[in-house]
C-alpha cells in the first residue's frame, strides 16, 4: 500500500512542531517509535473494520469456508502496523512540515496539520 504525503508551512520552529506532533499523536493511541529534532515516527494499528467483521459473520452463517477466508483477511488487516512520519525543515519564517502516512490515518493527519498555526 502506498503512503500518502501532506505538506504545510507554519511559523513554528521545527523542534516545536515535533513536540506538538508527539503530544498530538500520543494522545491519539499512536506510539512514538523514534524522535529527533526534525523527525518523529509514530506507529499504530488501523481501526477495526466493522464492515469486514459483519461480512465475516455472514460468511460463517452461509458457509464455513467463506467465513474462514474473511476471518483471515480481517485478522491480517488488524495486526499490521502503520507508520506516521513527521519531518520538519527550517524555512525563512518558521518551518516546512511534511507528514508521510498510511490511508487509515488520513483524518488524524489532516486534523494535526489544521491545528498548526
Amino acid at each position: 500500500m502506498a503512503d500518502l504525503v501532506e505538506n504545510k508551512q507554519t511559523n513554528l520552529e521545527p523542534s516545536e512542531v515535533i513536540m506538538r506532533a508527539v503530544q498530538y499523536f500520543s494522545g491519539s493511541k499512536w506510539r512514538t517509535q523514534s524522535q529527533s529534532e526534525k523527525i518523529a515516527t509514530f506507529v499504530g494499528r488501523p481501526p477495526v473494520p466493522i464492515g469486514m467483521l459483519l461480512l465475516t459473520i455472514v460468511g460463517y452463517i452461509s458457509c464455513i469456508v467463506p467465513g474462514i477466508l474473511l476471518h483471515i483477511l480481517v485478522i491480517r488487516k488488524m495486526i499490521q502496523l502503520q507508520n506516521i512520519v513527521v519531518t520538519t525543515r527550517a524555512a525563512t519564517r518558521g518551518s516546512d512540515v511534511t507528514v508521510k502516512y498510511a490511508a487509515a490515518a488520513k483524518g488524524l493527519v489532516r486534523e494535526f496539520l489544521a491545528a498548526l498555526p
